[in-house]
């Protein structure tokens, strides 16, 4: 299916499969990740799919994310970070809708771009080795308009930076966020920030 066919059935799909508040977050993502595309010479069409995608199957029952997790994982082969046993069982709830939405996309849209699946499936944890898109995923999901407690200014001053570097604007403030709330922030979040503070100036 065509990039652009395939942002439209994703679209439609998403008022079926969440709830509006979710649907208008993935609405929101994809029109971000499109706009950070074009800024960095990626397809728009490919953010708007992942970005749509990213949150398909979060509200499917466990068990039902559980399938398309262990699909996503078994694909990856043995070495895939998915297999890591720390990583999946501190996170196994939170990181479930990810790699399942990455299946779904796979398996009933037909889409095999592997930097789509990628970003679909690490939009909730990252990875330091994540290429282009995926990073940009990440970001998005993070700083979309809909997210009230993003500040304004902060989201455009992350629009004008280099991508890693604006990972890891995204990624403090998120763990600042987390702080404030006294929840705890992911070990794979801080393997990300300590890959990330050895190789881009601190925001």
């Amino acid at each position: 299916m065509e990039l652009g066919e395939l942002s439209k059935a994703l679209d439609a799909r998403l008022d079926s499969m969440l709830s509006p508040r979710r649907a208008a977050h993935a609405r929101g993502v994809a029109d971000l990740a499109a706009a950070l595309c074009q800024k960095h010479g990626l397809s728009p069409n490919k953010g708007r799919v992942a970005g749509l995608a990213h949150d398909l199957c979060k509200e499917l029952p466990l068990e039902s994310q559980r399938a398309g997790f262990e699909a996503y994982a078994a694909r990856q082969g043995e070495t895939s970070a998915w297999k890591d046993p720390a990583l999946v069982g501190i996170l196994m709830d939170e990181l479930l809708h990810g790699p399942a939405a990455a299946t779904l996309l796979r398996e009933e849209f037909a889409c095999d771009a592997e930097d789509i699946l990628e970003a679909v499936a690490f939009h909730t944890v990252g990875d330091p080795s994540m290429g282009l898109l995926a990073l940009i995923v990440y970001c998005a999901d993070k700083i979309e308009p809909n997210r009230k407690h993003v500040n304004e200014a902060f989201r455009d001053a992350c629009m004008n930076r280099e991508p890693r570097s604006m990972l890891l604007a995204v990624v403090v403030d998120s763990m600042e966020w987390l702080r404030k709330k006294g929840r705890a922030v992911a070990p794979s979040t801080l393997v990300l920030y300590n890959a990330l503070r050895n190789s881009v100036q601190e925001p």
